[in-house]
């Protein structure tokens, strides 16, 4: 990437930045453009990966017990409500499972 290419591909996003702006971002513009070619390297690598990624399917560890702190258990525990109930408390008016948004306009 040069100089002209990254000032049209800050006009097409819109950005008005003045040469000592583009100056300073080229450097991050390089390094972002870098990572970008090793994603794609590593895409084309089938050796890089056992399995495809998008094969993978659930957590790569179980989690058990011991990885929650004993004063936060997990949210399955029956002494606890779930999440979506612990949120729903805290939300104000409400009309059944809905929550009531006044209308500020």
């Amino acid at each position: 990437m040069n100089m002209e290419d990254l000032q049209e591909t800050a006009d097409l996003a819109h950005l008005s930045l003045n040469e000592h702006d583009l100056a300073a971002a080229f450097p991050a513009f390089e390094q972002m453009l870098g990572f970008f070619a090793a994603m794609q390297a590593a895409d084309e690598d089938t050796g890089a990966f056992p399995v495809c990624p998008s094969q993978l399917s659930g957590p790569s560890r179980l989690l058990t017990p011991e990885h929650f702190r004993k004063d936060n258990p997990p949210p399955s525990s029956p002494q606890y409500p779930s999440l979506a109930a612990r949120l729903l408390d805290n939300a104000g008016d409400r009309d059944g499972r809905f929550v009531l948004v006044p209308n500020v306009l």
